[in-house]
């Protein structure tokens, strides 16, 4: 049966189970399966050669912009703009360029106002969008994005605790599976101050005479890292080494194979569940590491350390990042 929509685009059905596109030369091109979805279907007309209307329409772009974009980004940073371009060429599906306009972007980014975090990642996609689509040639004029100002974020000043810390570690050995590398993986993120992203892809040969060599996935440059050796850190990395050939990743889940930034999180809200500790993401563990490198035995600030260790690169990026998560240490006025 063959079914025409008033949501498709001219000349594209669906068939069978599947979206086609007819071309002008009367060919049918199986664009994806139904089940796929709208956004699929787009990036796929947008790849035809004969669907020339297609890629002037929104998605087109999107998915251009898209595919121009990822080599720039780690993994998990790809994954997260997966998401959003594909809401957003939902939602631009029958507009090109030309026909998005200030009140169309207000109106789009509105349906993100309660969570401001995510309304400012769809505002910036958005205007890099149009900005893309300005240099096709696909409109004119100023970006219609730049009339809408972003969300002002408040800075995330928590921090997680010794006693949080224990109580995690406690929860996590307390597992039946993959307990282990979690504790471990604790271990880890506060003793490197790395993104968790950075911690679960180490490898066995990261691991050196000199210290951990790590290559940071997210910031321009790709800086590169030797985390330098300490009694501590030598237990963290032993540990992970007991009772298994060192090889491939560092951290392994029982199956032996490396864990994936989505499955990690997931395991980290039901450890965080049952230790009891709330508002905890897992990045505030690199926080905390920042926080103890700046810091010495009397309390005294060293930045530049905490700097190093973190892999900003600025000064002031760190202490944008530490703000707020200590107590500086006062003289009192007698």
């Amino acid at each position: 049966m063959i079914r025409k929509s008033s949501g498709l685009p001219p000349r594209v059905y669906a068939k069978h189970s599947a979206y086609y596109l007819v071309t002008l030369s009367n060919k049918w091109v199986r664009l994806c399966s139904l089940k796929d979805g709208l956004p699929a279907m787009y990036r796929a007309l947008a790849k035809v050669a004969d669907a020339e209307l297609t890629r002037e329409l929104m998605p087109g772009v999107i998915s251009r912009w898209y595919d121009a974009k990822r080599p720039e980004w780690a993994d998990k940073t790809a994954d997260d703009q997966r998401r959003i371009a594909d809401q957003m060429a939902e939602a631009f599906a029958e507009f090109d360029p030309s026909q998005v306009t200030t009140p169309v972007c207000a109106k789009y980014l509105g349906g993100y106002a309660t969570t401001k975090r995510t309304y400012n990642l769809h505002r910036t996609m958005l205007r890099q969008v149009l900005a893309f689509a300005a240099l096709e040639g696909l409109r004119e004029g100023h970006n219609p994005v730049d009339n809408i100002p972003p969300k002002k974020l408040e800075g995330r000043h928590r921090v997680v605790t010794d006693d949080e810390v224990r109580r995690l570690k406690e929860a996590a050995a307390q597992q039946p599976r993959n307990g282990h590398a979690l504790v471990q993986m604790i271990e880890l993120a506060m003793l490197t101050g790395q993104r968790i992203g950075d911690v679960i892809k180490l490898r066995w040969q990261d691991v050196t005479d000199q210290g951990l060599m790590i290559d940071q996935g997210k910031g321009q440059g790709r800086t590169k890292l030797l985390v330098k050796w300490s009694p501590a850190l030598r237990a963290a990395i032993a540990a992970c080494g007991r009772g298994g050939d060192k090889i491939g990743h560092v951290l392994k889940s029982e199956r032996g194979t490396g864990y994936t930034y989505g499955g990690l999180r997931s395991s980290w809200e039901r450890l965080c569940e049952r230790a009891k500790v709330e508002d905890l993401h897992i990045h505030d563990l690199r926080g905390r590491a920042g926080v103890d490198a700046m810091l010495d035995d009397d309390g005294e600030e060293d930045i530049k350390a905490a700097q190093r260790l973190l892999g900003h690169k600025s000064e002031g990026m760190t202490r944008h990042y530490v703000e707020g998560k200590y107590h500086k240490r006062v003289k009192p006025s007698r």
